[in-house]
């Protein structure tokens, strides 16, 4: 069975985003292992460049570990990320840029690792559909360069939490989102 990793990247708790990702769940199979975890919860320190530095990067430790072995050890991720200024929160980006750091620590072989599991987003914005496009561009970059495939993506419209529910095209795809997949 699949192992899910979902990563809520906003910055409340049962957000739009949230709500479109657990509505995506639902579908799956009761043998899925799915493993949620909140960004803001596991907090990482600013990202440092160190890649030309003699001692490089350390092995990742505390907060950075559990992130680092949820990723490693799935095969579906999800990014459950609200649309910030047209982007993904800074939680996500900072996470994203650990991968610069986990790909170069030595033994944990982390791009070869990432090869062949799915990248999915699920996402809600307040603005027009296509005000999301370089978002989704971005992580699908992100996805290629790991050699991930892209699942796909689901976007819905609200603003306060709960209002992506009334949006029915968005609850569609979230229900429709993994059905290939399970």
């Amino acid at each position: 069975m699949p192992n899910y990793t979902f990563l809520l990247a906003s910055a409340r708790n049962n957000g739009n985003s949230e709500q479109l990702a657990r509505l995506a769940a639902e579908t799956l199979p009761n043998e899925s292992k799915q493993t949620w975890l909140t960004l803001r919860d596991h907090p990482l320190p600013a990202f440092q460049d160190l890649r030309h530095d003699q001692d490089g990067y350390a092995p990742p430790t505390g907060d950075e570990l559990k992130l680092f072995d949820a990723t490693a050890e799935c095969d579906q991720l999800v990014f459950v990320t609200p649309v910030y200024w047209y982007s993904v929160p800074a939680p996500l980006k900072l996470y994203l840029d650990y991968w610069s750091a986990w790909m170069r620590v030595e033994n944990l072989d982390f791009r070869n690792r990432m090869a062949g599991k799915q990248l999915w987003a699920i996402s809600a914005s307040a603005g027009a559909a296509n005000e999301a496009q370089h978002m989704f561009d971005s992580l699908k970059l992100c996805a290629t360069y790991m050699k991930m495939d892209w699942g796909g993506h689901v976007l819905g419209n609200g603003t306060a939490a709960g209002d992506v529910i009334k949006d029915e095209a968005a609850v569609s795809a979230a229900r429709e989102l993994f059905k290939n997949e399970v």
